[in-house]
């Protein structure tokens, strides 16, 4: 059970942790807020990790976890005085399928380059496959990230 632990939640998690950083210097982002988002890139990944191995598809524990980390960063962000889209782009970065891409681009390539019609049916179908999880699972990202904030902001600009 710890090994499982170990292996499957926290390894990812803490490669994570360094992967958010990382990408977040690219853009300039102040030293001070890379242990926060080092720290949502932590959260968000061990948990789609969890749920992946609770059994949740893909797509849902993408969602659930950028809504989660998306949650967490509308409370925080107030509190340290730094927007929001600063912190949760790094920390979401980490979700995004590259195997399923690099899959269906493979796949796309061996259609072109493909000399028997079987071999071309089977890579259609691995390239539909692959793509068709792609922009699932970018499209929760998408809308974990979007969908919090319309329950909380919602008054925000309205003035009574």
């Amino acid at each position: 059970m710890l090994s499982f632990i170990a292996t499957h939640l926290l390894l990812p998690g803490l490669v994570a942790a360094l992967v958010g950083p990382a990408f977040a210097v690219i853009f300039a982002v102040p030293r001070a807020i890379l242990p926060y988002i080092a720290a949502g890139a932590f959260i968000c990944k061990s948990s789609r990790e969890l749920l992946l191995s609770l059994n949740f598809s893909a797509v849902s524990s993408a969602f659930i976890a950028c809504a989660l980390i998306s949650l967490i960063f509308i409370y925080v962000a107030p509190k340290l005085q730094i927007p929001r889209p600063v912190l949760l782009p790094p920390c979401v970065i980490v979700l995004i399928p590259g195997l399923d891409a690099y899959s269906a681009l493979l796949a796309l390539l061996q259609v072109v380059e493909a000399q028997s019609p079987d071999l071309i049916h089977q890579n259609i179908i691995t390239l539909f496959a692959c793509s068709m999880r792609v922009v699932a699972v970018m499209l929760a990202i998408a809308l974990g990230i979007a969908i919090p904030p319309l329950f909380f902001y919602r008054y925000r600009y309205h003035h009574f």
